[in-house]
């Protein structure tokens, strides 16, 4: 039998948060339903799903805050993340996935988009882990203990380690900028070659090489 998968769906709407649990039960997917960043991040102290889902216009929290917050725990980092949005603007857009957000999902949303993202995703996270740790599922955490910083590239700068660093923390661009007293232009550069040098598409792909390496650069 197949293995069920769990989705967590977080909108503040009832209407779409229902409609979406509808669709994806459909698929043969378990639903877990919150109406709040603050709602979803309790439920992620209990259970870990395989694919977060999130509204980014949000009261009290919105969806970057969310995400911000779920990547600070690392047992979290792996997660697949899709951001809904009703505004569509490339602003937008550009900045979740400066975030590392894994797709972005404009309401109104058509069953069949959103069914391919999520397999896309889903098949695309399976072959990572596979493929760079053995067969496991996504709900298993990643401990950086048994292997050496010898499995990383050597040309990675130390200033890309300590970007890189700060990225597994779960820093946001600004955030490092911040951190490290450069500009943000300097930070995406840095980002864009760490990713470019590590062989991964984004920060979620990076951080769990990461830490499947041994990572465990510190200050």
């Amino acid at each position: 039998m197949p293995e069920l998968r769990t989705i967590l769906v977080v909108d503040d709407e009832p209407a779409i948060l229902d409609s979406l649990a509808d669709i994806l039960q459909l698929e043969g997917f378990s639903v877990l339903k919150a109406s709040s960043g603050l709602q979803a991040l309790d439920i992620l102290r209990e259970q870990i799903p395989d694919l977060i889902i999130a509204d980014v216009m949000m009261p009290e929290m919105n969806g970057y805050h969310f995400y911000q917050r779920v990547r600070q725990t690392p047992k979290h980092l792996q997660i697949p993340f899709i951001f809904l949005t009703a505004k569509g603007e490339a602003e937008d857009i550009r900045f979740g996935k400066e975030l590392g957000a894994d797709d972005y999902l404009l309401k109104p949303i058509h069953p069949e988009d959103l069914m391919a993202a999520i397999l896309g995703k889903l098949k695309r996270y399976d072959q990572l882990r596979e493929g760079r740790s053995g067969p496991t599922h996504l709900n298993e955490a990643v401990h950086p203990t048994t292997k050496s910083m010898s499995a990383f590239p050597t040309d990675l700068s130390s200033r890309e380690l300590d970007v890189l660093r700060l990225i597994v923390q779960g820093l946001s661009n600004s955030e490092i900028a911040e951190a490290l007293f450069i500009e943000q232009s300097t930070v995406k550069t840095h980002v864009s070659n760490i990713l470019s040098k590590l062989g991964v598409r984004n920060r979620v792909e990076a951080v769990t090489f990461a830490l499947q390496s041994g990572y465990t650069h510190t200050d």
